[in-house]
């Protein structure tokens, strides 16, 4: 058995809105079967996403389970997780196949979203985001993380801003973090000479120094918490000095987040969690965070 970070957020409208109605996750699952060959593979932020589904497969007192979207990145990097025409199967490469390498998704009520991703190159909420408006254009959709307020209120007891710290995958394209020009400008250029690679960038300030570059970085982190920016970060730390007694403190974002570690099984061959425990896991981290995703949409407002 292993362990996986569970991660819960909402399902919004493009407009940054509560969805009026239930995302339709079932015709979603349909669409992705139904994709023929040479469709299914999405390409997003110059890589390839390949979309299957996972359905129920009830047995008498057997785990609670809850239907799957599996995104693979389809990429040449060194995993275990093979893929062929919309297939799976441990390690042995023919000359026409590539490696691949899953995140698993759950919708629940209220357009809660799960996700597990299986590493840090795996695709994340962006992926998700981004491949449902490929299938469903003429509706898009953002993600929205399901967080603790305590981000807010860390936020208007800094007096200086000294630290920074941001993670993102490779599937994170620097234009979502338009909120912030100081952060998005080396984004930009990273991803356009190195491509889909993952980046963590740090930002210094000096405590004893112009409080100019500090007001500007706060201002520009505030955005992205009251944004959409977290939404697609591994990472988001600060640290600063607090605003009554000017003592260094430190802020992470995503611990305060709905998050949990599930356990799962892995295939023999592959290394990776298998449908069914993704599955099951996804389940049971809802239903162990019952109540701490229904306090965070009742505190979320767009």
């Amino acid at each position: 058995m292993a362990e996986r970070t569970v991660r819960f957020y909402e399902i919004i409208s493009a407009q940054k809105e509560r969805l009026a109605k239930p995302f339709p996750f079932e015709d979603l699952r349909a669409a992705i079967t139904e994709l023929p060959d040479d469709k299914a593979y999405v390409p997003i932020a110059r890589m390839e996403i390949l979309g299957s589904t996972y359905e129920l497969h009830e047995r008498p007192g057997a785990a609670p389970q809850t239907p799957l979207i599996i995104l693979d990145r389809i990429n040449r990097s060194p995993s275990l997780r093979i893929e062929r025409r919309r297939n799976y199967r441990p390690l042995i490469l023919d000359e026409d196949e590539t490696l691949a390498e899953p995140t698993f998704y759950s919708i629940f009520d209220n357009n809660v979203l799960a996700v597990m991703r299986n590493d840090g190159s795996a695709p994340g909420p962006a992926s998700f985001r981004d491949y449902v408006n490929k299938l469903i254009s003429n509706d898009p959709i953002e993600i929205s993380p399901l967080v603790d307020k305590n981000a807010l209120r860390a936020l208007s007891n800094v007096r200086t801003l000294t630290r920074f710290d941001l993670e993102v995958g490779p599937d994170v394209v620097a234009d979502v973090f338009t909120s912030s020009r100081i952060i998005m400008e080396p984004l930009r250029v990273l991803r356009r000479r190195l491509g889909s690679v993952g980046i963590e960038v740090t930002i210094k300030m000096s405590p004893k120094g112009s409080s100019e570059a500090s007001e500007q970085m706060l201002e520009d982190v505030t955005s992205l918490v009251t944004g959409n920016g977290l939404a697609y970060a591994d990472k988001a730390k600060i640290g600063y000095r607090r605003m009554e007694d000017g003592r260094a403190r430190t802020f992470d974002f995503l611990s305060e987040a709905v998050t949990t570690t599930a356990v799962v099984e892995l295939n023999t061959g592959t290394q990776q969690p298998t449908e069914r425990s993704a599955s099951e896991a996804l389940a049971k981290a809802y239903d162990d965070l019952y109540d701490d995703i229904r306090s965070a949409l009742l505190a979320s407002s767009f």
